[in-house]
């Protein structure tokens, strides 16, 4: 019976000429739209239409009854090492006479491609394929569409573009609108969510493209550690709650395998050098449908703090009746730069040395060499140890950066066996944090003493050696030792 009435539907849209999604039809029908391109079609001048400086170009005018069923772009400025016309253009769509867009997107974040560099990727909806730009997604209006691209660079640009659709005698009465929303935070702020959409009305969320610029060279990722809310229709408690960032766009492990592309998920950009992070995730055969107003927001660090800093930026897609609530401002577009780690000089990073744990730092607290550190728990007694090496004889100051928590004990530092300064009490009242990120502060890095070295390989150890009468446990946390030659 099902099949039956969907059958019937298809042809009743058929021959009554109302508009059907592409994709519900057998390839043995077609729909009763009348096929339309809009395109920079221009032999005299190249085929390509110029935009110059500040100014916003209408590109196509469309009346309806009509849906755009693909979108194509190419730019001058492709090979720019710094592509900024991927930032500095911003494209625009309004339908049916509304004075607000609901479209607004720099035209590299609306294609995937943030911090202004482009690379190639494919989804089923939206991609970027050897120099071209594409998007699928039906784009239906019933009076007339105005599509446009604001031209915010110092320069003139040249595009190349089509809008290819079909023209219909009418379209279903609950015909949902395409919206897409740039929005950024940069950086992001301590203990409050990032927010991908906050949108009113009757649809559904369909999609994001994400993209994290982390702001040290030293960063671990951590602001993967995000989980996804989902809030709809007044919620304060979310029907959606996720595991973690990379998580949210079928990922792993902070994305394990590398760049991967899926027809409805995956990780556009993974550049440890420049801590980038881009990915995808396309709510289509999953939509989150709302009927007044939803929220979505992610985390960034997994936890109430939000403890990794970051530069988040994203591209909201979704469907909806008209009106929408207006847009916010257009958020700045400049790019970051991940800075060098900060690192202590001469230090001697204890993460990775054995018979301790790793430590991750929120990157909100800073000075934490190389934002890593260790620990390890014992008696009195227990020590941990690495070798180093100093490339000349001479007199080397001996250094230290510790952590300090209610659980602190009292360490000491030895070089080949002897000790250097005094022991340092780690002890604080404040408590021990022992989530993946932690906040508990640095004592600050500290001289503890000289010592004469021989050039070659020597033993650096630190080794609990009490605890103060108020610590509720015997834990050291130490960032690095450091030895520098004296002056």
């Amino acid at each position: 019976m099902l099949k039956r009435f969907v059958a019937t539907w298809l042809v009743l849209g058929v021959v009554c000429g109302s508009a059907l999604a592409a994709e519900e039809l057998p390839l043995f029908l077609k729909d009763g739209g009348k096929s339309f391109q809009v395109s920079s079609h221009s032999p005299n001048l190249g085929d390509a239409w110029s935009i110059n400086p500040g100014e916003t170009k209408v590109l196509a005018e469309i009346e309806g009854p009509a849906i755009i069923q693909n979108m194509w772009f190419t730019c001058s400025g492709l090979p720019d090492v710094d592509a900024e016309y991927l930032r500095n253009l911003i494209i625009k769509m309004y339908w049916d006479g509304e004075e607000e867009p609901s479209v607004e997107v720099p035209f590299g974040n609306f294609f995937g491609c943030g911090f202004s560099r482009r690379e190639p990727w494919q989804s089923k909806y939206v991609g970027v394929t050897s120099g071209g730009f594409y998007s699928y997604f039906p784009m239906p209006f019933a009076k007339g569409a105005r599509i446009e691209i604001e031209n915010k660079m110092e320069k003139p640009t040249l595009v190349f573009f089509h809008f290819l659709g079909q023209k219909y005698d009418s379209l279903p009465e609950d015909t949902l609108y395409f919206h897409s929303q740039y929005r950024r935070e940069n950086p992001t702020i301590r203990g409050k969510n990032y927010t991908i959409l906050n949108a009113e009305g009757d649809g559904y969320f369909a999609g994001t493209i994400l993209f994290i610029q982390g702001y040290d060279k030293g960063d671990k990722w951590n602001f993967l550690e995000g989980d996804e809310f989902v809030y709809v229709d007044g919620e304060e408690d979310a029907s959606i709650k996720g595991t973690g960032g990379e998580d949210y766009f079928q990922g792993g492990w902070y994305y394990i395998d590398g760049v991967f592309n899926a027809p409805y998920h995956g990780l556009i950009v993974k550049d440890g050098e420049k801590v980038h992070a881009s990915m995808y995730r396309l709510h289509i055969l999953d939509r989150i449908n709302f009927s007044k107003d939803v929220r979505v927001e992610i985390e960034h660090g997994n936890r109430p703090q939000n403890e990794a800093k970051a530069d988040f930026s994203s591209t909201a897609f979704w469907y909806q009746k008209e009106p929408h609530k207006p847009f916010q401002e257009m958020p700045s577009r400049e790019n970051v730069v991940a800075g060098p780690a900060f690192l202590i000089e001469g230090a001697i990073e204890w993460e990775g040395t054995p018979g301790c744990g790793p430590l991750y730092v929120s990157t909100y607290n800073g000075n934490w060499s190389n934002n890593m550190g260790a620990n390890f728990v014992g008696e009195k007694g227990k020590a941990t140890s690495k070798t180093f090496t100093v490339p000349e004889d001479g007199t080397y100051k001996v250094g230290a950066n510790f952590i300090s928590s209610e659980h602190g004990a009292i360490g000491l530092v030895k070089i080949d066996g002897k000790p250097v300064g005094e022991p340092v009490d780690t002890y604080s009242d404040i408590p021990r944090d022992d989530y993946l990120l932690n906040v508990n502060p640095a004592m600050g890095h500290a001289v503890l003493g000289e010592i004469r070295l021989e050039a070659g390989e020597h033993t650096a150890e630190v080794e609990i050696v009490g605890a103060n009468p108020e610590a509720k446990g015997s834990e050291l946390m130490i960032d690095c030792l450091s030895v520098t030659r004296s002056l």
